[in-house]
């Protein structure tokens, strides 16, 4: 198994942790809904949309894991930046509307915060994109056309 890939499903396995750890947590002050109707309201519900940046990502990852293609190092490196953008609210790819809803909750749960710290450690040693922004955006561009269309 190559460290790219082992690199990414470790990210993969902690990000679905923190998921969960968002879910319990948010749910605390939701009406509790399970099963099909928690998906319904995650993929449908106006009030869980800034938690789709996650799923979507998470979604991307599980793909390109399970793609013939082995994962590389540059594949490693966007899950870091989309990471860091997402969770830390650091680089390009921040997302203001998440970090809005996720930050507050990871006072209101230790555990959460646990898995943000260790998902930050994870990102600190992951390689970084390119420097060079042709050089990134095109990573970027070949990373969502594998993350979004099967490999044939």
């Amino acid at each position: 198994m190559s460290i790219p890939r082992t690199a990414i499903e470790l990210l993969s396995r902690r990000l679905q942790d923190l998921y969960s750890l968002i879910l319990a947590t948010e749910r605390q002050f939701k009406s509790p809904a399970s099963g099909l109707a928690l998906l319904d309201q995650l993929i449908n519900d106006p009030a869980w949309a800034w938690l789709r940046p996650l799923s979507l990502l998470t979604a991307e990852i599980d793909h390109v894991l399970h793609e013939t293609q082995a994962p590389t190092q540059y594949d490693h490196a966007i899950v870091a930046s989309h990471i860091r953008g997402l969770l830390f609210g650091e680089g390009d790819l921040r997302n203001d509307t998440f970090l809005e809803r996720y930050r507050p909750l990871l006072h209101l749960n230790p555990e959460l915060a646990g898995a943000h710290g260790q998902l930050r450690s994870l990102v600190k040693s992951a390689p970084e994109e390119s420097a060079d922004e042709a050089e990134r955006l095109h990573a970027r561009h070949q990373w969502s056309m594998r993350a979004k269309h099967k490999h044939r």
